[in-house]
């Protein structure tokens, strides 16, 4: 055998050897080129995900401050756990890893992963907001198993006096995905945090604040190696309101235990300085994502303590309406202050019997009536004057039209018509109807901003200011809004403030009202919720519920009229008894603010450490 045919078995091998490396070698060449070329800007990315990462910087929300630079609602900081839905590898997993750490049950963590689907997948998504030890220990012990997992420091809102001025403030909460498809929350995101009531949804625009990101390197398991770039966020423009906390905790105080309402402005200027409507609640609590039972509880109150009374809800105003027929009959040379009439304690019109007061005022001139509130001064007033010019001049008293102030869905009350009789029931008005409407009764329905601003107004003398809760952000004031001019006869003006001044200092029904030295003037109303025929029908342990709605408006002081009030007890029975005291509380507290020396800030309900 010859040494060639001896080493065929060798050249065979070496041959294969040679083709199996140069197959490698050109896979892997081509390889290379798709990686390299063909696919380069795709795996680039995917490269560039694993060691970038963009962390939101949250802009807080602007500060809000009383008028005289006292903080009532500021930021604190949080802590929240999000997810990075670009670095998820396995969602049912991730899931189950949540609700075993008792961080989000599985079946609401998938929804707000659905909530998100149509934003970009590198937007962080809040699973747990205001987060405990607990919680940043579990996830931080897994941080490994699970790096699209992050502890993210955010601004939350916090209301220094808890409930104090709640439904003025207003609160926030997380845009909803009605709310997004709307103009007003045009340009936000799912997850943001955006104004839902109050001063926070109606400025909310100017609260927002704008958000920052920060660009940071880093490894495998999310650890942040290095910072790259950072874009700061900004705060949220600031806003001075026109209240005065001296004064809104006054009224707090005042209506603690009532259900009603409570507004005080200067009229001058339409600055509200005081608003309450009882029962409140604690914005704080929607700070940090509501509980559905905490939502619950609050929505099915019967009392419901959601609604701004001021200026959601609209009331019969009884006798304070009185102010407004005695201008309107005044100035059509209805009657003058020589004009009276005999009470004998009610008297019968269209066939019907209307009450005034047990044993009648007797002989009672317009001062008289409006000093001690006779009925049948104002039942036969009514009855001459009749339905359209009632509503006429109401009207012209900022009355049944919305009074413009700064906040949301403000209520335009009533004040009926022939006409509006026809439009909305196409029944003709009867004049009957009158008769009760003459005493701030029937279909007649008032909000307190409304009857604040129209004592304020026709104590002025015909200049009704626009109502504001927020000093005006430009040097426009409240740009599109002017205060109405009424041309009204200065005498019938200055015999109103005199015969509201009786009614308060005078032996009237609002003596309760009187502060020494600053002649308050006003006027008490007592307004039904139920007929005399139906109390008769109800069971005594309900009485109470039907108990009439108690009244005052006054200003203060007679000849310069700077604060006007208004205040509604639900159920307090006599205005003279339930909501006069009350306005002389917050007249007196007026003047003492302004005859002494200014207070220090009061503490904050919160600990400075907690703002820190």
């Amino acid at each position: 055998m010859s040494i060639n045919q001896d080493n065929r078995p060798l050249h065979a091998r070496i041959t294969f050897l040679k083709v199996t490396v140069c197959v490698i070698f050109v896979l892997f060449t081509v390889q290379l080129w798709r990686l390299n070329v063909l696919n380069h800007d795709y795996y680039a990315g995917l490269a560039e995900k694993n060691r970038l990462r963009i962390v939101p910087l949250i802009g807080p929300r602007g500060v809000i401050f009383d008028r005289e630079g006292r903080p009532l609602v500021e930021n604190i900081k949080s802590i929240d756990i999000v997810v990075y839905r670009d670095e998820i590898s396995d969602v049912a997993s991730l899931a189950r890893f949540l609700e075993d750490g008792e961080i989000i049950p599985e079946i609401q963590f998938t929804a707000r992963l659905q909530q998100y689907r149509r934003y970009p997948v590198f937007h962080p998504v809040v699973i747990k907001e205001n987060v405990t030890l607990d919680d940043i220990a579990y996830i931080q012990s897994h941080q490994a198993e699970h790096p699209e997992i992050k502890i993210l420091e955010t601004p939350k809102r916090i209301y220094r006096y808890g409930s104090l001025a709640a439904h003025l403030l207003g609160y926030v909460g997380e845009v909803s995905d009605a709310q997004l498809k709307t103009a007003e929350y045009r340009g936000s995101k799912p997850g943001d945090i955006v104004g839902k009531f109050g001063v926070e949804r109606f400025y909310n625009r100017s609260l927002t604040g704008v958000d920052g990101q920060l660009k940071v390197l880093v490894n495998s398991v999310g650890k942040v190696k290095a910072e790259l770039e950072k874009v700061p966020s900004k705060i949220g423009q600031e806003l001075n309101l026109t209240i005065d906390l001296d004064l809104q905790m006054a009224a707090e105080e005042q209506m603690s235990d009532k259900i009603g309402a409570l507004v005080a402005l200067d009229p001058r200027n339409g600055d509200v300085l005081a608003m309450v409507s009882k029962p409140d609640f604690d914005p704080n609590r929607f700070a940090v994502r509501i509980r559905a039972d905490e939502w619950r509880e609050l929505v099915e109150n019967p009392d419901n303590p959601m609604q701004n009374r001021v200026i959601q809800n609209s009331f019969s105003p009884g006798s304070v309406f009185k102010i407004v027929m005695s201008l309107a009959g005044m100035e059509k040379g209805l009657v003058n202050p020589q004009s009276s009439v005999y009470c004998s304690g009610g008297e019968t019109l269209y066939g019907h019997y209307f009450r005034c007061h047990e044993g009648g005022h007797g002989f009672v001139d317009l001062r008289r009536a409006i000093v001690q509130s006779c009925n049948v001064f104002f039942y036969r007033l009514g009855m001459n004057m009749g339905i359209d010019t009632i509503s006429q001049y109401a009207q012209m008293a900022g009355l049944s039209i919305p009074t413009g102030i700064d906040l949301p869905n403000e209520v335009a009350g009533l004040v009926p018509s022939a006409e509006w009789k026809e439009r909305v029931y196409h029944e003709r008005w009867y004049a009957g109807e009158t008769i009760s409407v003459a005493i701030g009764q029937g279909a007649v329905s008032i909000t307190p901003v409304q009857m604040a601003r129209a004592v304020g107004g026709i104590a002025l003398g015909g200049r009704f200011a626009v109502p504001r809760v927020v000093r005006p952000l430009g040097p426009q004031e409240n740009p599109g809004l002017k205060a109405v001019e009424q041309s009204w006869n200065s005498e019938h003006i200055r015999f109103l403030r005199d015969s509201m001044w009786g009614v308060v200092n005078a032996g009237g029904t609002g003596r309760a009202a009187a502060v020494p030295g600053f002649d308050v003037c006003g006027k008490t109303g007592t307004a039904q919720t139920i007929s005399d025929a139906g109390r008769q029908k109800i069971v005594a342990s309900s009485r109470k519920d039907f108990e009439s709605n108690a009244w005052f408006v006054g200003f203060a002081p007679k000849d310069d009229p700077q604060i006007a009030v208004a205040v509604l007890v639900q159920r307090g029975g006599y205005g003279g008894q339930a909501a006069a005291p009350v306005a002389g509380k917050i007249f007196r507290a007026y003047y003492q603010k302004i005859h002494t020396p200014k207070r220090p800030i009061p503490p904050s309900l919160i600990s400075d450490a907690a703002m820190q």
